[in-house]
């Protein structure tokens, strides 16, 4: 798809506005609610799991994973809980497949969400868009930036409502941070650091043995669009996001956390970086984690705003403004001036979408967008946008060039090099849809 093409959809409305399904109109029965499915069933979707059971509107029907053992321990607990309905004390019916494709196919299904590593976002957000499913998945949007652009265009074709894990955009803190910012209390803005973590995984290996695939473990589907690679534990499950093949190390595990809310807080996330400029990285001698363990960056905007990146710097984001600085972390705030904490701000000024800043949950959020028809508040269009500023990082440290311009039409680099860890790169049979 020509770079035009993708800036025209994702500017443009839903083109087929989701209707919610009459049986849920009613009470909230079983069946008059809408049906879950989940495609990677662990970690990360653990919170999801005890959230989408805990509200009324939804009903659990579907868990898809690699690992056997992993579907074994969502029935469990998706049978206890909705046993506890039932004057049987009993409750049987959860779908299971190790294939996402399964799923997709089911008409019943409703709302999906997506909580694989990385480099399955895109096959399996993109799928679930097409087939007209609501889609909630996990940061970063993509694994690269072709991923993330087959991402947005499908969304915005199926006029699906699709939330993107960026869970801080709905912390008070963070909230406080970009409400301040975008209403000017800290005058006018002189410059904008992200402290990332850095390291990742276990780079004392030397040697990386082949080892035998568990059982109940489809590890050929795991490995997807990847590489085919022998077996190892230390590829999957948590380790994966030190590799390339499937992630992108602890700056795309990050970025669309810290950096999402610096990008608000200046006003910058509806639109592309436009250059990488002083990047640098350092790499350890590792057979199997290769991304960065240190590094820092600067993202330029076509306004001239710069957000400063790195690994060094403290963690969290601070913001410096001709009024003061502020500060802010996961549950922690700080202003020069104590009175940032709880000045008041213009009743009609900048506030994010989504409710009131002491609401604090995000998946709650993604269902009232559904049921209210609404944009919710982490948009997989920004989360691209936020994304793209770690992929264009990765490049210019895989390619080893300090700077890289973006062009935001031809959806390229001005490095032959670096645009190659711009792409897909997928293993046959697997290819990325041409959306």
């Amino acid at each position: 798809m020509k770079r035009r093409t993708f800036l025209k959809l994702a500017g443009a409305a839903a083109a087929a506005p989701f209707i919610i399904p009459s049986r849920v109109l009613g009470q909230n029965a079983p069946s008059n609610r809408l049906n879950v499915g989940a495609i990677g069933a662990w970690n990360q979707w653990n919170g999801h799991r005890d959230y989408v059971l805990g509200d009324p509107r939804l009903q659990l029907t579907w868990i898809c994973d690699v690992d056997a053992e992993h579907v074994k321990f969502n029935v469990d607990k998706i049978e206890q809980r909705y046993a506890k309905d039932k004057a049987s004390g009993s409750f049987k019916g959860v779908k299971t497949s190790d294939d996402y494709r399964e799923l997709l196919v089911d008409k019943d299904v409703d709302i999906v969400w997506v909580c694989t590593p990385d480099h399955w976002h895109a096959l399996a957000s993109t799928g679930v868009a097409q087939a007209g499913k609501h889609l909630y998945v996990e940061k970063p949007l993509a694994r690269t930036e072709a991923e993330g652009r087959s991402i947005v265009n499908a969304v915005q074709r199926a006029g699906v409502v699709a939330q993107v894990g960026c869970q801080q955009r709905s912390g008070w803190e963070f909230q406080r941070m970009i409400a301040l910012t975008r209403n000017g209390a800290l005058g006018k803005i002189r410059s904008v650091t992200v402290g990332l973590p850095g390291g990742g995984g276990d780079r004392g290996i030397k040697e990386i043995k082949e080892e035998p695939i568990p059982e109940g473990f489809n590890w050929q589907m795991w490995l997807g669009p990847a590489p085919d690679v022998p077996y190892s534990r230390k590829r999957t499950h948590w380790d994966w996001r030190w590799n390339y093949s499937y992630g992108g190390g602890n700056l795309t595990d990050w970025i669309n956390h810290h950096y999402d809310i610096a990008q608000l807080a200046v006003g910058v996330n509806e639109e592309a970086p436009v250059a990488i400029r002083n990047a640098w990285a350092e790499f350890d001698d590792c057979p199997i984690y290769n991304t960065a363990v240190k590094y820092a960056f600067e993202v330029h905007y076509a306004g001239g705003k710069v957000i400063h990146v790195g690994s060094d710097y403290r963690g969290g984001i601070t913001i410096v403004g001709e009024n003061g600085t502020i500060w802010a972390n996961r549950g922690e705030f700080e202003g020069s001036d104590p009175a940032f904490r709880n000045m008041e701000l213009p009743s009609d000024g900048y506030v994010l979408p989504g409710g009131d800043i002491t609401v604090s949950d995000h998946r709650r959020n993604f269902i009232n967008a559904i049921f209210d028809r609404i944009t919710p508040r982490a948009p997989v269009r920004q989360a691209y946008y936020t994304a793209l500023a770690a992929h264009l990082a990765n490049a210019a440290f895989r390619a080893g060039v300090s700077d890289l311009k973006w062009d935001t039409v031809a959806g390229n680099t001005d490095s032959s090099e670096a645009n190659r860890y711009m792409a897909a790169n997928y293993r046959g049979p697997w290819t990325l849809p041409n959306v």
